[in-house]
């Protein structure tokens, strides 16, 4: 999601716990919207106002274009559904983006034309993954082999836009039969248990929260879900057995996060915001 200004609403009594990390900036970047980390800890960035593709070193602390994504004209979501392969969202467009040939290829598998507004996008399984359409407060299954695709997850509660801006469901992760995801403007995070097959529901929408702003999120090697609140400032950590945020750091517009995979940096939480990219250390 885009880089909001911060809300002037004070959020409910002990909303968020703070336990603050070490907290650093990797490298500096415009907006970036979503990352994604390789298996060679390099990581890559989007920016919804760009077709390039960042790749950042976080040893050096440099940044490069990785390669320009050819029909798009900004990316969004990002997801590894291969070793070295990546699908993104580019406007209505799903690309897969291919780092296994030199130099790395992008092109496109399928636009979903009916989509309103994609943003989130979560990794269901080698063949498939799950689209957010913020838009129509909608997911889709999309198969990056074919391209089919269809609405599968869809709650009016939960998942469609409210207030001035139409916006609404935004961050999604899936997990060992879960999904787990955002509504930005409702300040909510929510999660649904689904089938491991079709991704449909197969249990209740339920709501974690309702008084915190959630942008993009990822998991931790700790167990622990990571929630990047944009506007708030702040990268949040979740047990998923209680649901209560606590804030482990301060990163100016926060808008996603993934942990490394190496051996050095599997405790950090490299996050995207406005002006870049941001390392959080977190306990485990």
């Amino acid at each position: 999601m885009f880089l909001l200004l911060p809300l002037l609403v004070p959020l409910a009594n002990s909303a968020v716990i703070t336990s603050r990390q070490s907290v650093s900036q990797v490298v500096r970047l415009n907006s970036i919207e979503n990352v994604a980390v390789r298996s060679n800890g390099q990581i890559l960035a989007t920016n919804m106002n760009t077709a390039t593709l960042y790749a950042i070193d976080p040893v050096a602390k440099t940044s490069i274009t990785a390669l320009t994504v050819t029909g798009a004209t900004g990316l969004s979501g990002i997801g590894e559904y291969a070793p070295d392969v990546f699908a993104v969202i580019g406007g209505k467009g799903i690309y897969k983006i291919d780092f296994t040939s030199t130099p790395p290829k992008s092109s496109l598998i399928r636009t979903i034309t009916e989509a309103n507004n994609l943003n989130g996008l979560a990794v269901f399984d080698n063949s498939s993954v799950l689209i957010a359409d913020a838009g129509k407060g909608a997911v889709y299954k999309f198969d990056v082999n074919t391209g089919a695709y269809a609405v599968v997850l869809q709650d009016a509660a939960t998942m469609a836009p409210t207030g001035g801006i139409p916006f609404g469901i935004d961050g999604i992760k899936y997990r060992d039969g879960v999904v787990w995801y955002t509504n930005i403007f409702k300040n909510s995070f929510h999660r649904v248990s689904v089938d491991p097959a079709t991704a449909r529901a197969t249990g209740a929408f339920a709501t974690l929260w309702t008084n915190l702003m959630g942008d993009d999120l990822c998991f931790g090697p700790n167990g622990k879900i990571y929630v990047a609140t944009n506007g708030r400032n702040s990268l949040v950590e979740v047990d998923p057995a209680v649901g209560r945020p606590t804030s482990v750091g301060t990163v100016t517009g926060s808008t996603s996060c993934a942990f490394g995979r190496t051996e050095r940096d599997a405790n950090v939480a490299y996050v995207g915001a406005g002006q870049g990219v941001f390392a959080v250390t977190v306990r485990v």
